[in-house]
């Protein structure tokens, strides 16, 4: 079995991130590669094609940004058993602190007219479904990839009105792929601080209904 640990960045990444990655468990062939450019979709595609060349059998993507258990990859590979995607918990950077996963995610003739909910009170216990999520910390099976290539001739490249991550759920899905999140995978988003769940509950806590 072999898997690539794919991560896009800029010219710097975090120190957190760093530790966390030198410390996750590995399982099998893995590799790490990163990519450093500033338009995060090219990253992103440039990556994929890569993992394909290097025939991998899955593909975990992580977001310079990111700070993580040591036993992400080993609870994400459980996770993966008899799915395609799966993804953990992480949170914007910024009030309202909001999960990166979207219950709903349609996408309309024209941007306006697009659909993305975030899901706020997501399921606790046991993994479930969303449409769509973001890409900073993300498992699939590299089979995914190639059938988003074979069919759309495109990864990352977004489409009007979404970026680049929600532009790849949109074609996942399109290719009959779902998208599952496990909720016991907390990640935190190091921006100021470390954004966590319990920053965005705080937030929501003293700020009260969040507007969509």
């Amino acid at each position: 079995m072999k898997t690539m640990v794919v991560v896009p960045c800029m010219d710097m990444v975090q120190t957190e991130f760093c530790q966390s990655l030198v410390r996750m468990k590995t399982i099998g062939e893995t590799r790490f590669d990163f990519i450093s450019c500033s338009l995060i979709y090219k990253a992103r595609t440039d990556l994929g094609l890569i993992a394909l060349k290097e025939k991998a059998d899955y593909v975990l993507w992580l977001d310079s940004d990111m700070v993580f258990p040591t036993d992400l990859l080993v609870d994400l590979m459980k996770d993966i058993e008899g799915r395609d995607i799966v993804t953990g918990i992480y949170h914007m950077r910024r009030a309202p602190f909001r999960p990166v996963i979207y219950k709903t995610l349609k996408q309309g003739l024209v941007p306006a007219e697009n659909v993305s909910e975030h899901y706020d009170d997501y399921p606790k216990d046991g993994l479930f479904k969303v449409d769509g999520c973001g890409f900073g910390c993300v498992l699939m099976r590299a089979g995914v990839l190639q059938s988003v290539v074979d069919k759309y001739h495109e990864l990352f490249a977004p489409l009007p009105g979404y970026g680049e991550d929600l532009s790849f759920c949109v074609r996942a899905r399109g290719c009959g792929y779902e998208i599952w999140v496990d909720p016991k995978i907390k990640l935190g988003h190091k921006a100021a601080t470390i954004v966590t769940n319990e920053t965005f509950d705080a937030y929501r806590g003293s700020a009260g209904a969040i507007d969509d």
